[in-house]
């Protein structure tokens, strides 16, 4: 868990606490089946105190080994996000809705920065926009080389109509 105490910041209106963390993978709760983080992960920002809440703006970066969607090849990327979330004191949290809190002066930051590295990863990921893949018939990469197969697909239920074509 990642926690930070804000005692100084709510003394004075648009008062700030810098943030310049190294943070490893387990402060943020998260293991290699999720996300595979190289190393460690960097978050810069700040906390803001804009009233009767605290506004967390950060960057996140971190080196994360990812699996090729269609070469199934592994890489490493470097990975970014931002992340912006208003804290409220518990005792005035609003009601009814999902809102991030904090008690005696100490913020969790874990939850927003695990979801935002998270949700910064694609779908798909390719080692590079140009992946050619593997191929469908014999599974070579065809990146690395070209192979003999017949690119030409036949739809299974047609099958037997190309006997009579071959005549």
């Amino acid at each position: 868990m990642l926690k930070v105490s804000v005692a100084g910041l709510r003394a004075a209106l648009a008062k700030t606490k810098e943030l310049a963390l190294d943070l490893q993978p387990e402060e943020l709760e998260l293991d290699s089946s999720e996300l595979a983080v190289q190393g460690s992960i960097r978050c810069d920002g700040r906390i803001v105190n804009v009233g009767g809440q605290l506004l967390l703006e950060a960057k996140l970066r971190a080196k994360v080994k990812r699996t090729c969607a269609r070469c199934l090849c592994d890489f490493v990327v470097e990975s970014s996000c931002r992340v912006q979330e208003h804290y409220y004191p518990a005792a005035v949290a609003p009601r009814g809705e999902s809102v991030l809190t904090y008690d005696s002066d100490v913020l969790d930051l874990t939850g927003p920065l695990r979801e935002a590295l998270l949700l910064a990863e694609p779908l798909r990921a390719l080692c590079k926009e140009d992946c050619k893949g593997l191929c469908p018939n014999c599974g070579t990469d065809l990146n690395v080389t070209a192979c003999d197969c017949s690119r030409q697909s036949i739809d299974p239920r047609l099958a037997a109509l190309a006997a009579f074509t071959d005549r």
